[in-house]
């Protein structure tokens, strides 16, 4: 039977989590993606990065109400993931190099985020 965990190294704050995103785009790691999963009244978010087919994972836990800075600043790709958790979870990043305020997929008649 498969676990379901990550593992993960854990973040934190906002500072630690761009340092630390700093250095790995420094060591040669691509940003892959990034998962938001709720959980204890917040969310996780956990980054996924990859140097020579290895990968290694951040976890930074969202407490309700904090706004995280975004990476789209280090890894200009993160700007969609991150907008797009946006729309489906109603976080809000601060930073975005580009910020779609809640409308990357969502039309002004759709229904509000959260929808995951």
């Amino acid at each position: 039977m498969l676990k379901n965990t990550i593992e993960a190294t854990e973040i934190k704050n906002s500072a630690e989590l761009l340092k630390t995103v700093e250095s790995l785009k420094n060591d040669g790691y691509r940003y892959a993606t990034m998962i938001c999963l709720k959980a204890n009244d917040g969310h996780d978010l956990i980054y996924i990065f990859d140097k020579d087919s290895k990968l290694k994972n951040l976890r930074y836990f969202v407490k309700p109400g904090e706004k995280p800075k975004s990476v789209s600043g280090i890894y200009l790709c993160a700007l969609l993931i991150e907008n797009e958790y946006q729309d489906l979870f109603g976080l809000t990043f601060e930073g975005l190099a580009i910020d779609y305020k809640g409308h990357l997929y969502l039309t002004p008649n759709s229904p509000k985020a959260p929808l995951a």
